[in-house]
């Protein structure tokens, strides 16, 4: 059995790997998967620990995100996943190689730099957004969720891969004195934060709330609500003749929610699809309900525009007054979905119930820019959206993180997905699930003021720390063994 164990770790590895991530999000395993791998190979070579690695980080991240990403006919495209999973196994080789070079504390910090650093990567530089990063795998144990509004979400990767090696490191070849006293300041330090993060967690600062509805008509999985885009094609007068349905229907519930006590009315992506021509009576329908309630209205419409040039998804924020606060094109992946390109300007406007922002589904997944929205002291964001079902509710914490980062408020109205309201810490305030309920009508208090964090001061540069910490690290290594060697 002993000549086996490492394969079992390997499975149980990639399986705990796999239920950290993707659609599942389970906090405890990815604590257990690093520390799992890292006894694994400890006695591969690493040529061998590399293959094995691979394979398995691969097949765990693809199982993760089974059926999640969209089918959109690019070569390759559904196994990225699998691609980006592989990589990750070398940083569990850099760890290996660093503690078969020494038993020094500070090889600890190759295993978390590493993976965070690729983490980090994926954040900024993936054209297609942040899937896959594993910070997000702790949203429901909101301690730790915390550590978001100091670091970021890479920051709480960091935190996870550094515990799993100091872990490891406690059964090498040092003395039991040194290992007492790192074993008790680890501990000490994530009790710490935890206890911090718990604190930050229940501490209730008085604020106001505004009472906000999110409302939503349309299903895209119903055939006659898919036969529209066909229809604009081949009989527009029977688009146009459908269009108008829906936005009559749109205008009843909407006025239906002001009636009703809401002070902010917030649609989803895509609720309506309009040709061009119809745009301005679309907005000017808006804007008569917005000014005789006084209410708020957060839409977005899909605006089919002239053959030849690119359709429009365009949010837009009508004030009581009935005029058109801002309006925001998506910017977020228009590399697929090709249409008008967003300025890439997080927009506000200043209100009695805050200052009010918003952007568009994808738009979160890009939080090089949604860190304006900590800038600018943004104290409640809109992110109208439009999933599928094996994506939700995780695209819906993504923002949720884009929210604890920047000390926002976050009001998500999701068609086919999970709409929900969350506040700056993470603490779901409402909820509502398209595939559950009869009525897509999300209703909430939302606290009117965000708060200021660390994050969007300075945590947004902790990569550069990182890099810091990795050089040094790395230098440190390299002359501890050659004074070893020499000695």
């Amino acid at each position: 059995m002993k000549k086996y164990s490492h394969i079992l770790l390997l499975v149980l590895g990639g399986l705990f790997m796999m239920l950290s991530n993707g659609k599942f999000l389970m906090a405890p395993a990815a604590w257990i998967f690093p520390i799992l791998f890292l006894f694994a190979i400890e006695k591969m070579s690493l040529k061998k620990a590399m293959l094995t690695l691979t394979l398995v980080t691969a097949v765990s991240n693809q199982l993760s995100f089974h059926n999640m990403l969209p089918s959109l006919g690019i070569p390759m495209f559904s196994y990225i996943p699998a691609m980006a999973g592989a990589l990750y196994a070398f940083t569990f080789i850099l760890q290996q190689l660093s503690f078969r070079k020494t038993n020094s504390f500070v090889a600890t910090l190759i295993l978390p730099c590493t993976y965070a650093l690729l983490d980090f990567s994926n954040l900024y530089f993936n054209p297609f957004g942040t899937f896959g990063i594993l910070g997000y795998s702790q949203h429901g144990f909101l301690p730790i969720v915390q550590v978001a509004s100091v670091v970021g979400v890479t920051g709480i990767t960091f935190l996870i891969m550094w515990t799993a090696s100091i872990i490891y490191w406690l059964r090498l070849d040092v003395t039991n004195k040194k290992k007492q006293h790192v074993a008790l300041l680890t501990a000490a330090v994530l009790i710490c934060i935890v206890t911090l993060g718990g604190w930050r967690v229940v501490t209730n600062v008085n604020t106001e709330t505004v009472t906000v509805s999110g409302i939503h008509t349309l299903d895209r999985t119903d055939s006659e609500v898919l036969e529209i885009f066909n229809l604009h094609e081949k009989e527009n007068r029977d688009f146009l003749k459908k269009t108008e349905e829906n936005l009559n229907e749109l205008i009843e519930m909407t006025i239906t929610e002001a009636k009703a006590g809401a002070k902010i009315i917030h649609h989803s992506e895509g609720v309506a699809m309009l040709d061009e021509t119809q745009k301005s009576l679309y907005l000017d329908s808006l804007r008569d309900v917005a000014k005789q309630w006084g209410v708020y209205i957060v839409t977005v419409p899909y605006v089919f525009t002239a053959e030849g040039s690119p359709n429009e998804n365009v949010l837009y924020m009508i004030d009581p007054s009935g005029e058109v606060a801002f309006e925001h094109f998506k910017y977020g992946g228009n590399l697929i979905e090709r249409t008008v390109e967003g300025d890439k300007q997080i927009k506000y406007a200043d209100t009695a119930y805050g200052r009010l922002s918003g952007i568009i589904c994808w738009d979160k997944d890009f939080p090089a820019i949604v860190n304006q929205a900590g800038e600018k002291n943004v104290d409640i964001l809109f992110i109208p959206s439009a999933d599928w079902k094996e994506i939700s509710p995780y695209h819906t914490i993504v923002g949720n993180f884009r929210g604890v980062e920047n000390g926002a408020n976050i009001v998500t109205q999701t068609v086919n997905g999970m709409s929900m309201i969350s506040d700056y810490k993470g603490q779901t305030l409402a909820q509502m699930d398209h595939f559950t309920s009869d009525q897509w009508v999300m209703r909430g208090q939302v606290p009117t003021k965000g708060m200021e964090t660390m994050y969007s001061k300075w945590g947004k540069y902790f990569v550069w720390y990182i890099i810091i910490t990795l050089l040094i690290s790395v230098g440190y290594i390299h002359f501890d063994r050659r004074k070893k060697f020499e000695s």
